[in-house]
């Protein structure tokens, strides 16, 4: 038997003609078997699951949700199927409501609803599941959300990547730390080093577009990555393409704390210094090269130029209080015989 509708045969016209196996009990374990065969035209399966999640029963919704819910199910035996990504996603606005982006579709979903399609998040196909899950807390700007999502994913894969940073994120704030004490530790607590830790904030900043989330994964890197090639990569990596110029900003300040002496860190200060020019970064980068490399000629020419071409009074006060503090003598200003410069440096000596 490999024609489906001999489950599900919907007449809209006359309910009585119709064959309706799908909503009876005794018929579930038939069916999912019947998605599992190899020998069952995959288009027939495709079919047949269109057919489960376009289900219109004319009456509130009931009999539309049981549909869609097996075919849901039915993923399970059939996780290649084309569908299986929008059922999955669509598992999770069921389940959590508040996980949509786009808060103008919310609505007040009932109860059982709520947790049926949180107890067939479990029946379906786990790997789409997960994803949904991935994606989401690696694009929610909302806490709280990031919170739930990642208890989830951890439920459903222990010791994935994504939910430990996370949750790393998210220990200082959470109350009950012993629910996270498997996966997740206090940032100060974290040992120096912790290759564990260090990868699962890595990938943090890497993939997550929140920039508070950003914010605290770079500060715990600074805690436990002073020195550590692959943390000071990716710190250099995110200043060189993020587009958020907060982030740039919070990568560069960490390369000033914990890349002393580091040849690719220098070499990449100074480039972005070569390329950018005059900004208020271009002040956090120079700094952040003299911590790491005093006596950096590009951090002295930048600061100089920020003096010569600002009008920002604030950046060039800025500017010129650091110079004084690096090259007392303001013999950088001098050499350069910047009149602009020198008077700025007179002015508040």
């Amino acid at each position: 038997m490999h024609d489906w509708q001999y489950f599900f045969n919907h007449d809209r016209s006359n309910l009585n003609q119709g064959t309706y196996r799908i909503f009876e009990p005794k018929w579930k374990a038939e069916i999912l078997h019947w998605f599992s065969q190899k020998n069952v035209d995959k288009q027939q399966k495709e079919d047949f699951i269109q057919a489960l999640i376009d289900f219109d029963d004319g009456c509130g919704d009931f009999y539309r949700y049981r549909a869609y819910f097996l075919a849901a199910e039915a993923l399970s035996q059939f996780p290649e199927c084309s569908l299986g990504d929008a059922i999955a996603e669509q598992l999770l606005k069921w389940s959590y409501a508040y996980f949509r982006q786009d808060k103008s579709d919310w609505q007040i979903l009932p109860q059982p609803l709520v947790k049926t399609a949180r107890k067939t998040l479990v029946l379906t196909d786990r790997k789409r599941v997960i994803a949904a899950f991935v994606h989401l807390v690696h694009t929610t700007e909302s806490r709280s959300i990031l919170r739930v999502a990642a208890e989830e994913l951890r439920t459903l894969d222990p010791g994935n990547k994504s939910a430990i940073a996370a949750l790393t994120l998210l220990t200082p704030v959470v109350e009950n730390k012993e629910t996270f004490s498997q996966t997740s530790q206090n940032p100060g607590e974290i040992p120096v080093g912790d290759e564990t830790a260090i990868a699962s904030l890595v990938q943090t900043i890497e993939t997550i577009l929140s920039e508070e989330i950003c914010f605290f994964a770079i500060r715990d890197l600074v805690k436990i990555g002073v020195g550590n090639p692959t943390v000071i990569a990716a710190l250099v990596n995110l200043m060189e393409t993020t587009l958020n110029k907060d982030n740039c900003c919070n990568a560069i300040a960490a390369l000033g704390k914990i890349a002393v002496g580091d040849q690719t860190a220098i070499a990449s200060l100074m480039k972005f210094l070569e390329i950018n020019q005059g900004d208020r970064i271009c002040l956090d980068a120079s700094q952040a090269l003299w911590q790491i490399d005093p006596g950096n000629a590009v951090t002295l020419k930048t600061l100089v130029y920020i003096l010569e071409t600002s009008a920002s009074a604030s950046l060039i006060n800025r500017a010129a209080t650091y110079l004084l503090k690096i090259d007392p003598e303001y013999k950088t200003a001098i050499a350069t015989g910047n009149k602009v410069a020198i008077k700025t440096l007179f002015q508040i000596l």
